[in-house]
């Protein structure tokens, strides 16, 4: 039985395509429609020789062309999901359709073909809106599909370790994956409960058939594959039967980004490099905290003046404080920031004071952080890079943590984003610091900048209280041992 057969089931490659489809026919109308607001909507002067559309079609050619390669590049970022963060797409696609105009403009320089700059302005409003409002309704799509059971794969787990529980609960929260999760196997009764009952004790065959008639679609396998040959049997089975067989690899969180894969005679090897930045793109990453950190710190000049001037008028002291944090290659530097985090603690008498009110925003939104634009020019911080720490914090760090370091550390990051901030753990901001490491390029330095805006407007609840000294992860002797024996043995 072939439960593929069965229903109609949609993976997330064919997701992709159909969105960039849809991407290609907005690129089309979006053309279009600034022309007919530039030359035929009859809003601005004539020219005295109005261009027909028809000269458009190379730019057309080219831009659908660039945004293959550039959708290429976002490689899935730009599609929504129910718990991804939406201002997180929505600077991919802007930053995305920044560097098409740009790319489009250079082209057209090159090809020596003038192009009405108003009707490239409207083009690129018109693209933002058009896209974001294609993923908008992408996922309400997808969410009626969801409801009716259309284009699931449902996939069950195989293990009960930690890993197990976290794919389990990312399967769940990512919905754009097009995953429904069925249950748990687990390969004995012994330790807990088993979600097939009866068909884990049963043979190969036996476990297989129970799975193809719960229609299931994919089995992921979340414990290492040993060569027996009853593991080996029922793999066989389960394939035979139409059931997708997945791995994780035995050492994923050393970080799957930075794993790359290649044979030697069929037998499969996987080589798992070390998260850095090669010099090329270091320097790439200067060159970038120059050419936005100057601007940044020019217009957030003003701002701080007066910022400045309050905290001295609430503090009564000193407006700058300078915090010993660890930096690139476990380096300590000093950071700048305003005296609102250090202050002494605020009294019952003090909640409701426009002082307290005023720090609690400066912390809540992040402005006291805006003397750090001088770490940035110096050359001690990036815009974007993992936050720096305390020594307090550092001096527990595992040799996967250690990894972080390897970057230097920035203003926001990818876990900021994600809505992390100094108090959360390490271990879930290394998580994110690896995989930003792991995909870094320029294009994704920007869209994180432009994403840290809807990150700090949507915050409610201030952060008050200094971050904590003591650890907040384990001791490095035994999240080592966790991290390098395997989700089997945790």
């Amino acid at each position: 039985m072939d439960p593929s057969s069965a229903e109609v089931t949609m993976d997330r490659r064919d997701l992709k395509y159909l969105l960039l489809g849809i991407d290609i026919a907005v690129i089309a109308i979006s053309f279009r429609l600034a022309y007919f607001i530039r030359y035929e909507l009859g809003l601005f002067p004539p020219e005295p020789d109005t261009p027909p559309f028809r000269e458009y079609y190379f730019a057309l050619l080219l831009a659908i062309g660039l945004w293959i390669l550039l959708y290429h590049v976002l490689d899935g970022r730009a599609l929504p999901s129910e718990n991804r963060e939406f201002p997180l797409v929505a600077s991919h696609l802007a930053t995305a359709c920044l560097l098409l105009i740009i790319l489009l403009l250079a082209g057209s320089y090159l090809a020596k073909t003038y192009y009405s700059r108003l009707l490239l302005v409207f083009l690129s409003a018109l693209l933002v809106s058009l896209l974001f409002l294609t993923r908008l309704l992408h996922l309400r799509l997808m969410r009626a599909l969801r409801a009716h059971g259309i284009g699931l794969r449902r996939v069950v787990i195989v293990g009960q370790s930690e890993l197990a529980r976290e794919l389990a609960t990312r399967i769940r929260n990512r919905r754009e994956l097009n995953y429904e999760f069925a249950g748990f196997l687990f390969p004995t009764t012994s330790r807990s409960q088993v979600r097939f009952p009866h068909a884990a004790s049963g043979p190969s065959e036996d476990v297989a058939t129970e799975l193809a008639l719960r229609k299931v679609h994919e089995l992921l396998f979340a414990i290492p594959v040993r060569r027996d040959s009853e593991t080996l049997e029922f793999i066989a089975a389960c394939q035979k039967r139409g059931i997708t067989v997945k791995l994780v690899p035995e050492y994923y969180q050393l970080h799957t980004n930075q794993i790359q894969s290649f044979s030697i005679d069929g037998i499969p090897v996987l080589e798992l490099k070390e998260i850095s930045l090669d010099p090329p793109y270091q320097l790439l990453k200067r060159a970038l905290d120059y050419s936005l950190g100057i601007p940044l710190a020019v217009i957030a000049l003003p701002f701080m003046v007066v910022i400045g001037i309050a905290v001295f008028a609430v503090r009564r002291g000193k407006v700058i404080t300078r915090d010993t944090r660890i930096g690139l290659r476990g380096r300590p530097f000093v950071l700048y920031q305003f005296n609102v985090e250090t202050a002494r603690p605020l009294g019952p008498g003090e909640e409701r004071s426009w002082g307290a009110r005023f720090c609690n925003f400066l912390l809540r939104y992040s402005f006291s952080e805006l003397p750090q634009l001088w770490n940035v020019l110096k050359g001690d911080m990036s815009l974007v890079g993992p936050r720096p720490e305390r020594w307090e914090r550092v001096r527990y760090y595992s040799a996967w943590h250690k990894r972080r370091l390897q970057l230097k550390p920035g203003m926001t990051g990818l876990a900021q984003v994600n809505g992390l901030r100094g108090s959360d753990s390490s271990d879930k901001k290394t998580k994110y610091d690896l995989e930003y490491a792991a995909n870094f390029n320029p294009f994704l330095d920007i869209a994180l900048l432009l994403a840290t805006l809807g990150t700090l407007l949507r915050r409610r609840k201030a952060w008050s209280s200094p971050p904590p000294t003591g650890p907040l992860i384990a001791p490095e002797g035994t999240l080592h041992q966790k991290l390098i024996q395997g989700p089997s043995d945790l």
